[in-house]
C-alpha cells in the first residue's frame, strides 16, 4: 500500500521542486489530540510518505511519533523518523478567536548522509463549524529549527545551521472520527533547501477505549 501511494504521488506531482525527507508539512492543527493516526503524502520533485501517531499526555497536551520514506530525483531514498509533543497555549473563546498550540520535536533522516532537525513553533488557527457536524480549521504553523547534517557536502563533512519552516493549511473534519488536511510548506536553511512542498493527509481519530 505504501509503495502504491508513493508511486501515485510521483506520477501526479512530478513537476514540483526537489523534495527532502526531513522537510514536509507537519499536518498539525492548533488543538491537542487525545489520539489520532495520520497518513500523509507530500511532493516536491519526488514524494514523501509519512505516518504519524499522536496520543494524549494529559488534557491539552499530546506526544507524537512519526516515520516515513522519501524518494527524490537524483538522490538516494531516505528513511526518516522522529518524535515530538504539542501543548495548548490558548483556546478560542468569545473574546478571542484563536487556538494556539506550542510544538517541538526531533527528526532524523538517513540516506546518502544523515540529517537531523530540532523544530520549535506554534500552530495558530480557528475552527469554523459547518452543517452536519463538519468543521474546517484554517491554520498557520511557523517553526524555527536547528538543522544539522553529516556527510552533507563534498567539501564539508558536517554542518549546523538555523532553519525556518512555515505551513499554510486547513483541516476539514468530515465527521467525528475522520478529517482531511492539506498544507503548503515553505522551509529553508543551509542544510534544507528553500523549496515549497504540497502535502495532503487523512486523519483517523478512533473512539476512546472502554
Amino acid at each position: 500500500m505504501r509503495r502504491s501511494l508513493l508511486l501515485l504521488a510521483l506520477t501526479l506531482l512530478p513537476g514540483l521542486l526537489a523534495a527532502q525527507a526531513h522537510r514536509y508539512p507537519a499536518f498539525q492543527a492548533p488543538v491537542a489530540s487525545h489520539r489520532d493516526f495520520t497518513a500523509g503524502v507530500a511532493a516536491g520533485g519526488g514524494a514523501t510518505l509519512v505516518g504519524q501517531w499522536r496520543e494524549a499526555l494529559r488534557p491539552g497536551a499530546h506526544w507524537q511519533l512519526e516515520a516515513g520514506i522519501a524518494d527524490s530525483r537524483g538522490a538516494d531514498p531516505l528513511l526518516f523518523a522522529g518524535g515530538g509533543m504539542g501543548k495548548e497555549l490558548l483556546r478560542a473563546r468569545a473574546d478571542q478567536p484563536l487556538d494556539l498550540l506550542l510544538t517541538a520535536g526531533l527528526g532524523v533522516a538517513v540516506g546518502s548522509g544523515t540529517t537531523w532537525r530540532l523544530p520549535v513553533g506554534v500552530s495558530a488557527g480557528h475552527t469554523l463549524s459547518l452543517d452536519e457536524g463538519m468543521a474546517i480549521t484554517p491554520f498557520v504553523h511557523p517553526r524555527l529549527s536547528l538543522d544539522g547534517c553529516g556527510r552533507c557536502r563534498r567539501d564539508d563533512d558536517s554542518q549546523l545551521t538555523l532553519g525556518v519552516d512555515v505551513d499554510l493549511g486547513a483541516q476539514w473534519r468530515v465527521r467525528e472520527a475522520l478529517a482531511l488536511t492539506a498544507a503548503l510548506s515553505f522551509s529553508g536553511s543551509a542544510v534544507v533547501p528553500n523549496e515549497p512542498m504540497l502535502g495532503v493527509a487523512i486523519r483517523w481519530t478512533p473512539a476512546a477505549l472502554k
